[in-house]
C-alpha cells in the first residue's frame, strides 16, 4: 500500500471526533483478535482475556464518553504482560500478528489519554502490515524478494485493495453517524475483508 493511501486514510481519521475516531480504532482492532487466540494456542503463552476485557472497555468508554485513569492503568499494564516479545519467538508470523493484535488496543488506549489521532493512525497502519504478513505466508513469497518488488506485488493485491476500500468506507460511514452502538460494530465486522486466518495457522503450525 503506497504512503498516498495511508496519508487520505489519516486526513479522514483526524475529520472524525474524538469517539468517533476511538470506534475506528477499535473496530480495526477487534477484527484481529483471533491472530492473538492462535498464537496463544500455538504458543501457549499470553491472555486472550486481557485483550477481550480491552476491547469490552473501549467500546464501554464510547459508549459513556467517560473514563476512570485508575482502570486505563490497570488495562494497560494487563496489555503489556500480555503482548508477545518477537525476540522469544523468532521467525514466528503468528507471535508478529499477535503482537499487532496487541498493539492496536494499547494504541485505543494511548488515545483514550491523550487523544492523538497518531494513536488511531497506527491501528490502521498496523492494520494493513498483518495482512501483509498474512500474504507472504500465504502466498509463499520468495524471500529474496527486493523491497521493491515486494511492495508492488502487496500493494497489487486484491485483499490489500479490499482493505482500502473498507477502511475508507468505514471512515465515510462514521462521519455523519451521531451514535456509535453495538449495531454499528456488528455490521462493519460483517463487511470486512475475508482472510483465512485459520488456514494461515495451520501452515505456520
Amino acid at each position: 500500500m503506497t504512503q498516498d493511501i495511508q496519508n487520505q486514510i489519516n486526513t479522514k481519521i483526524q475529520a472524525l471526533s474524538l469517539y468517533h475516531q476511538l470506534a475506528f480504532g477499535v473496530m480495526l482492532a477487534e477484527r484481529y483478535l483471533p491472530n492473538y487466540f492462535a498464537f496463544h494456542l500455538a504458543e501457549n503463552w499470553g491472555n486472550p482475556m486481557v485483550l477481550l476485557n480491552g476491547i469490552d472497555l473501549l467500546k464501554s468508554i464510547i459508549d459513556k464518553r467517560q473514563s476512570d485513569p485508575e482502570e486505563l492503568e490497570l488495562i494497560d499494564n494487563l496489555i503489556e504482560s500480555a503482548t508477545p516479545d518477537l525476540e522469544d519467538f523468532p521467525g514466528n508470523p503468528l507471535a508478529s500478528l499477535a503482537l499487532d493484535a496487541s498493539s492496536m488496543i494499547a494504541e485505543c488506549f494511548a488515545f483514550v489519554r491523550d487523544q492523538k489521532p497518531r494513536h488511531i493512525e497506527l491501528c490502521s497502519a498496523t492494520s494493513f502490515s498483518s495482512l501483509e504478513i498474512y500474504l507472504q505466508v500465504h502466498e509463499q513469497m520468495p524471500h529474496d524478494l527486493s523491497a521493491a518488488a515486494l511492495d508492488k506485488q502487496l500493494s497489487d493485491n486484491v485483499l490489500i485493495k479490499e482493505e482500502v476500500a473498507y477502511q475508507l468506507g468505514v471512515l465515510a460511514d462514521l462521519s455523519p453517524e451521531p451514535t456509535i452502538n453495538s449495531k454499528l460494530f456488528i455490521e462493519k465486522t460483517l463487511q470486512a475483508p475475508k482472510v483465512d486466518w485459520a488456514g494461515l495457522g495451520k501452515m505456520v503450525g
